[in-house]
C-alpha cells in the first residue's frame, strides 16, 4: 500500500511538474523574448541619437605642416550662478586650428572670416553654462573645449577645424 502511495505521489509530482514546465514554455518564454526584442529596438533608437550629425568617413588626423591658427579676440562672458550668490564672469582667449589640407579648407575658410561673430558666440555661450567653480576643474576645461570643437564643426558641417584652443580667467 505505502509504494503505491508514493507512486501516485510520485506520478502527481511529474503531472505537476509537466504542468508548470508546459506553461514557463508557452507563457513566460514568449513575454521574455518580447521584452528582449522590446530593450533591443530601445537600445538602438538611442544609439541612433547619440551619433553625430557630421560625416563620420572624414579622416580626422591631419599632418602638422597643414596647420594654420585662427586667432580670435579677446571677450568676456558672464558665467552663471554658483552657490555664493555672486556673478562671476570669465575673460575668455581662443583660437581655431586649422587644417588646410582638408578638402574643405578652400570652400570654408574664407567663411570663418565672415562667422566669426557665430564662433564667438558659441564659445561664449558653452563657457557661460559653467559656474566659477566649475570652471576651475581640469576635466570641466576639456569638456568645454570639446563642446566648443563639436559646436564649430557643427555649424559648419565640416572637420576642416580640427581643435579649438580655449583658455579663461575666472574673476
Amino acid at each position: 500500500m505505502k509504494k503505491n502511495m508514493l507512486t501516485i505521489l510520485v506520478l502527481i509530482l511529474c503531472v505537476v511538474n509537466l504542468t508548470l514546465s508546459a506553461y514557463i514554455v508557452f507563457t513566460v518564454v514568449p513575454n521574455a523574448q518580447r521584452t528582449d526584442t522590446l530593450i533591443t529596438k530601445i537600445l538602438q533608437i538611442i544609439d541612433l541619437e547619440l551619433e553625430s550629425p557630421l560625416p563620420t568617413n572624414i579622416n580626422t588626423t591631419y599632418d602638422i605642416e597643414n596647420i594654420e591658427k585662427y586667432e580670435l579676440e579677446d571677450m568676456t562672458a558672464n558665467v552663471a550662478m554658483g552657490d555664493d550668490g555672486k556673478q562671476h564672469y570669465a575673460k575668455i582667449s581662443a583660437s581655431l586650428t586649422i587644417n588646410n589640407a582638408d578638402e574643405d579648407y578652400v570652400k570654408l575658410n574664407p567663411k570663418v572670416e565672415t562667422m566669426k561673430s557665430d564662433i564667438i558666440s558659441i564659445i561664449k555661450s558653452d563657457v557661460s553654462a559653467y559656474t566659477h567653480d566649475q570652471l576651475g576643474l581640469p576635466e570641466t576645461k576639456k569638456e568645454v573645449k570639446e563642446k566648443i570643437l563639436t559646436d564649430i564643426q557643427t555649424l559648419f558641417n565640416s572637420r576642416f577645424i580640427v581643435d579649438v584652443t580655449v583658455d579663461y580667467l575666472i574673476q
